[in-house]
Protein backbone atom coordinates (compact mmCIF):
# COMPACT_ATOMS: atom_id res chain seq x y z
CA UNK A 1 0.00 0.00 0.00
CA UNK A 2 1.07 3.57 -0.74
CA UNK A 3 -0.22 6.61 1.12
CA UNK A 4 -0.30 9.96 -0.66
CA UNK A 5 -0.76 13.19 1.29
CA UNK A 6 -1.44 16.52 -0.40
CA UNK A 7 -0.96 19.83 1.43
CA UNK A 8 -1.74 23.19 -0.10
CA UNK A 9 0.64 25.91 1.05
CA UNK A 10 -0.57 28.05 3.95
CA UNK A 11 -1.94 31.61 3.63
CA UNK A 12 0.47 33.91 1.82
CA UNK A 13 1.28 37.56 2.37
CA UNK A 14 0.01 39.94 -0.32
CA UNK A 15 1.19 43.17 1.37
CA UNK A 16 4.08 43.72 -1.07
CA UNK A 17 2.43 43.81 -4.49
CA UNK A 18 5.80 44.28 -6.19
CA UNK A 19 6.90 40.76 -5.23
CA UNK A 20 6.97 38.09 -7.89
CA UNK A 21 4.30 35.43 -7.23
CA UNK A 22 6.87 32.76 -6.39
CA UNK A 23 8.56 35.09 -3.88
CA UNK A 24 5.50 35.71 -1.67
CA UNK A 25 6.07 34.55 1.93
CA UNK A 26 3.46 33.40 4.42
CA UNK A 27 1.50 35.92 6.43
CA UNK A 28 1.08 35.64 10.22
CA UNK A 29 -1.98 33.39 9.91
CA UNK A 30 -0.12 31.23 7.39
CA UNK A 31 2.89 30.76 9.67
CA UNK A 32 0.59 29.74 12.53
CA UNK A 33 -1.24 27.27 10.26
CA UNK A 34 2.04 25.82 8.93
CA UNK A 35 3.27 25.19 12.48
CA UNK A 36 -0.06 23.64 13.46
CA UNK A 37 -0.24 21.41 10.37
CA UNK A 38 3.33 20.15 10.90
CA UNK A 39 2.40 19.04 14.43
CA UNK A 40 -0.92 17.64 13.25
CA UNK A 41 0.66 15.57 10.45
CA UNK A 42 3.24 14.02 12.78
CA UNK A 43 0.94 13.49 15.79
CA UNK A 44 -1.90 11.97 13.75
CA UNK A 45 0.33 9.35 12.14
CA UNK A 46 0.56 10.89 8.66
CA UNK A 47 4.33 11.34 8.93
CA UNK A 48 5.77 11.08 5.41
CA UNK A 49 8.85 9.13 4.40
CA UNK A 50 9.41 11.61 1.58
CA UNK A 51 8.25 15.20 1.02
CA UNK A 52 8.13 16.83 -2.42
CA UNK A 53 7.65 20.58 -2.18
CA UNK A 54 7.24 23.42 -4.65
CA UNK A 55 10.12 25.88 -4.75
CA UNK A 56 7.78 28.87 -4.24
CA UNK A 57 8.62 30.70 -1.03
CA UNK A 58 5.14 30.21 0.50
CA UNK A 59 5.33 26.45 -0.11
CA UNK A 60 8.86 26.21 1.32
CA UNK A 61 7.78 28.19 4.40
CA UNK A 62 4.80 25.86 4.81
CA UNK A 63 7.21 22.93 4.67
CA UNK A 64 9.83 24.39 7.05
CA UNK A 65 8.19 23.39 10.38
CA UNK A 66 7.61 19.88 9.07
CA UNK A 67 11.15 19.59 7.69
CA UNK A 68 12.49 20.47 11.15
CA UNK A 69 10.61 17.47 12.58
CA UNK A 70 11.42 15.02 9.80
CA UNK A 71 15.01 15.66 8.86
CA UNK A 72 16.45 15.29 5.35
CA UNK A 73 13.53 13.75 3.47
CA UNK A 74 12.45 16.93 1.66
CA UNK A 75 13.06 17.67 -2.02
CA UNK A 76 12.20 21.04 -3.53
CA UNK A 77 11.03 20.81 -7.14
CA UNK A 78 10.43 23.60 -9.65
CA UNK A 79 8.00 21.26 -11.43
CA UNK A 80 5.52 21.60 -8.56
CA UNK A 81 5.21 25.37 -8.84
CA UNK A 82 1.73 25.94 -10.31
CA UNK A 83 1.64 22.33 -11.56
CA UNK A 84 -1.53 20.80 -12.93
CA UNK A 85 -2.67 17.24 -12.08
CA UNK A 86 -0.76 15.53 -14.90
CA UNK A 87 2.43 17.32 -13.76
CA UNK A 88 1.84 16.22 -10.16
CA UNK A 89 1.27 12.64 -11.26
CA UNK A 90 4.50 12.64 -13.26
CA UNK A 91 6.41 13.72 -10.14
CA UNK A 92 4.56 11.26 -7.88
CA UNK A 93 5.24 8.39 -10.28
CA UNK A 94 8.97 8.97 -9.76
CA UNK A 95 8.88 9.18 -5.97
CA UNK A 96 11.29 7.09 -3.90
CA UNK A 97 10.14 3.50 -4.33
CA UNK A 98 10.94 2.76 -0.68
CA UNK A 99 8.70 5.55 0.62
CA UNK A 100 5.39 4.24 1.90
CA UNK A 101 3.98 7.70 2.64
CA UNK A 102 4.58 10.64 0.32
CA UNK A 103 3.63 14.26 1.00
CA UNK A 104 3.30 16.78 -1.84
CA UNK A 105 3.20 20.48 -0.89
CA UNK A 106 2.08 22.71 -3.74
CA UNK A 107 -0.59 25.08 -5.09
CA UNK A 108 -4.09 25.46 -6.47
CA UNK A 109 -5.71 24.92 -8.82
CA UNK A 110 -3.50 21.87 -9.41
CA UNK A 111 -3.83 20.27 -5.98
CA UNK A 112 -7.58 20.74 -5.84
CA UNK A 113 -7.96 19.17 -9.27
CA UNK A 114 -5.54 16.36 -8.38
CA UNK A 115 -7.44 15.50 -5.19
CA UNK A 116 -10.73 15.34 -7.10
CA UNK A 117 -9.11 13.26 -9.84
CA UNK A 118 -7.63 10.70 -7.43
CA UNK A 119 -10.72 10.12 -5.27
CA UNK A 120 -12.37 6.78 -6.02
CA UNK A 121 -15.78 8.11 -4.99
CA UNK A 122 -17.44 10.93 -6.98
CA UNK A 123 -19.11 12.31 -3.85
CA UNK A 124 -15.73 12.55 -2.16
CA UNK A 125 -14.24 14.20 -5.23
CA UNK A 126 -16.86 16.94 -5.01
CA UNK A 127 -15.61 17.86 -1.51
CA UNK A 128 -12.44 19.27 -3.05
CA UNK A 129 -14.11 21.97 -5.15
CA UNK A 130 -12.75 24.55 -2.75
CA UNK A 131 -9.35 23.47 -1.45
CA UNK A 132 -8.33 26.41 0.77
CA UNK A 133 -4.83 27.36 1.82
CA UNK A 134 -3.43 24.78 4.23
CA UNK A 135 -5.95 22.10 3.19
CA UNK A 136 -4.65 18.58 3.78
CA UNK A 137 -5.90 15.37 2.20
CA UNK A 138 -4.71 11.77 2.54
CA UNK A 139 -5.38 8.91 0.14
CA UNK A 140 -4.42 5.25 0.34
CA UNK A 141 -3.72 3.26 -2.82
CA UNK A 142 -3.70 -0.52 -3.10
CA UNK A 143 -0.33 -0.70 -4.84
CA UNK A 144 3.34 -1.13 -4.05
CA UNK A 145 4.50 1.25 -6.79
CA UNK A 146 4.15 5.03 -7.05
CA UNK A 147 3.99 4.55 -10.82
CA UNK A 148 0.56 2.91 -10.35
CA UNK A 149 -1.05 5.95 -8.71
CA UNK A 150 -3.96 6.71 -11.02
CA UNK A 151 -7.25 8.61 -11.25
CA UNK A 152 -10.22 7.28 -9.25
CA UNK A 153 -8.04 4.79 -7.34
CA UNK A 154 -7.47 6.71 -4.10
CA UNK A 155 -9.32 5.72 -0.95
CA UNK A 156 -9.93 8.87 1.07
CA UNK A 157 -8.46 8.53 4.56
CA UNK A 158 -8.60 12.14 5.77
CA UNK A 159 -9.50 15.64 4.62
CA UNK A 160 -9.13 18.71 6.80
CA UNK A 161 -8.67 22.45 6.72
CA UNK A 162 -6.45 24.29 9.22
CA UNK A 163 -9.14 26.67 10.41
CA UNK A 164 -11.49 23.78 11.24
CA UNK A 165 -8.75 21.60 12.72
CA UNK A 166 -7.40 24.42 14.87
CA UNK A 167 -10.90 25.29 16.09
CA UNK A 168 -11.44 21.68 17.17
CA UNK A 169 -8.06 21.40 18.90
CA UNK A 170 -8.12 20.33 22.54
CA UNK A 171 -6.64 23.30 24.41
CA UNK A 172 -6.50 21.67 27.88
Amino acid sequence: MKRLCLLRHAKSDWSDTALDDAARPLNKRGRKAADFMADFIVKRGFKPDQVLCSTAKRARHTCDPLAEKLGPCVSYLDELYMAMPEDHLAVIHHADKDAKTLLVIAHNPGLELLAALLAEDADEAARFEHFPTGAFVVFDFETDSWADIAPAKGKLVFYGKPRELMAGEDTR
